[in-house]
């Protein structure tokens, strides 16, 4: 059997003889497809972490957490803290408030090194660039061999074209189907072995090109193969988050058809009405299809009325978005005196949680890509057909109207499914995204200017205690360039005359306390 050498590539090197001698020790030889899905499971899916928090600068093991405080789901909570120095809003203030620096907290510093997620994403990719080069040598010679072949070649090319998807996301323009040919994303990275070369970043539209091929590419590997497990991906899995990426792409047709695979297969609702557990999102769930990862909002939001040193809360923006009758108020947040806390997603400090927060898919959201693409489509009775499938399962049985849905126009059904979309998949991962491609959707562009407030304390020392100082606020209007995260320094240094994404100054203005 043919042995491969694994070397893990990362993509910023000064030279080849200096990468070797950093990383030499992560080396593997691979003698079985067996080593390759091992491989697969332990360094290509995304790592589940016991460790949760990120206030003082803990990044081991959290994919992008900042992504729940980007937009408008989150605010800062001041009132009854004993403790918030350092605090998870310290930490995450560059971010939170769209500052030029996304990593610069209060107080001038950096809160973590920037390049944590870039290097966290594409070492996944690297593994998986070895392990879809090195498949298709095995053919195997029974039919679970082959089963197993396709099912780990699938799940590899699911894999690589969904972090693209994240990383695009991140550090790349918006697909606007007007510029993507010229518009920049993120470097692509397809071989497995070192290339001593100058990366420069690819266009939007080839990064999205590329992601539509691996996810084709997988359906096609794991069509017929039976599920492992909700933390192994199957072709449903893969269809979702392939009607997720033409909904971006403005690709209204596939989005819709793509949707409607899935339910197909899975139409599953949790009906609130007869829910009884005490967390909304958890491995029995129903409506669950995907997940990698692990969670870090249940210590870094209030997840009930203590809150401990933590200073993030659901915003009231968002809370106030539900209509009365909706039980998403009962089990998704939850509104106590002042406090506004998720209860979608709980969890204890330093307790693995067995779903992600950043990466899930069920089956809600494929009722919602199916409502956005029909409306876009202008099939209006498919759009509301499917709202009010989804929203008969989240209010009380004896309040639901249909004719809520029923009687919208046209263009208000297209923004009431957005605002849909924000309520149905709060804190999952999905509104910074959308607040993106929303920007340059040409017929109906976001028009919402998001605001930030934070609170700077100061420490008493007659008291001990911190007391508030200031207080300023910041905006981010449609479009803004900060809607897209810089490169990593580390990057621009190693691969001379990469661009950069601009990004402007932002102080912010002063609010009375």
């Amino acid at each position: 059997m043919k042995k491969y050498l694994i070397i893990y590539f990362l993509f910023a090197l000064a030279s080849c003889s200096n990468f070797l001698e950093e990383y030499s020790q992560d080396q593997a030889y691979v003698t079985g497809y067996n080593d390759l899905d091992e491989l697969l499971l332990g360094n290509a899916y995304m790592t589940r972490t016991d460790i949760q928090t990120y206030q003082w600068g803990t990044r081991d093991g959290v994919y992008y957490p900042y992504l729940h405080f980007m937009a408008d789901e989150t605010e800062q909570y001041t009132d009854g803290i004993d403790y918030l120095s350092e605090a998870s809003c310290f930490t995450l203030f560059g971010y939170y408030t769209w500052q030029q620096k996304a990593v610069r907290n209060p107080d001038g510093g950096d809160s973590w090194d920037d390049s944590a997620d870039w290097n966290a994403l594409y070492n996944h990719i690297n593994s998986l660039n070895v392990i879809i080069s090195s498949i298709n040598d095995y053919n195997g010679t029974t039919d679970n061999d082959i089963q197993n072949i396709s099912r780990i070649k699938g799940e590899s090319l699911f894999l690589r074209g969904a972090y693209y998807f994240v990383l695009a996301n991140l550090f790349g323009d918006p697909y606007n189907p007007s510029f993507a040919e010229t518009a920049l994303a993120v470097p692509l990275k397809t071989t497995p072995y070192i290339e001593d070369i100058i990366y420069t970043r690819s266009t939007v539209a080839t990064v999205y090109q590329f992601i539509v091929e691996n996810l084709l590419d997988a359906e096609k590997a794991l069509e017929g193969i039976e599920h492992k497990s909700l933390y192994r991906v199957d072709v449903n899995g893969v269809r979702l988050l392939l009607s997720r990426v033409y909904l971006y792409m403005q690709d209204y047709e596939n989005a819709k058809i793509y949707a409607q695979k899935v339910l197909d297969a899975k139409s599953s609702l949790q009906n609130l009405n007869t829910f009884t557990d005490e967390e909304f999102l958890n491995p029995s769930c129903p409506e669950l299809i995907f997940s990698m990862g692990s969670a870090s909002i249940p210590e870094n939001i209030a997840v009930s009325t203590s809150l401990s040193s933590n200073d993030f809360q659901v915003s009231n923006d968002l809370y106030n978005s539900y209509e009365a009758g909706d039980l998403r108020t009962t089990f998704y947040v939850v509104k106590d005196g002042g406090l506004i806390y998720l209860k979608k997603m709980n969890g204890n400090r330093f307790e693995t949680k067995d779903l992600s927060d950043n990466f899930i898919l069920r089956t809600s959201e494929a009722y919602l890509n199916l409502a956005e693409s029909a409306a876009f489509l202008n099939d209006d009775n498919t759009a509301k057909q499917a709202l009010n499938d989804l929203r008969s399962n989240r209010f009380a049985s004896d309040l639901y109207d249909d004719s809520k849905v029923n009687n919208l126009t046209h263009d208000e059904l297209i923004y009431f499914i957005r605002d849909e979309r924000r309520r149905e998949l709060c804190l999952e991962g999905h509104r910074w995204f959308d607040l993106r491609r929303y920007n340059v959707v040409l017929e109906y562009p976001n028009t919402k200017t998001l605001k930030a407030s934070y609170t700077y304390f100061e420490l008493d020392p007659n008291t001990y205690s911190y007391i508030p100082s200031a207080k300023r606020s910041f905006v981010l209007a449609p479009g803004d360039p900060a809607y897209t995260l810089p490169i990593p320094q580390f990057e621009l240094e190693y691969n001379k005359g990469m661009k950069d994404n601009s990004r402007d100054a932002r102080d912010g203005f002063n609010e009375s306390l």
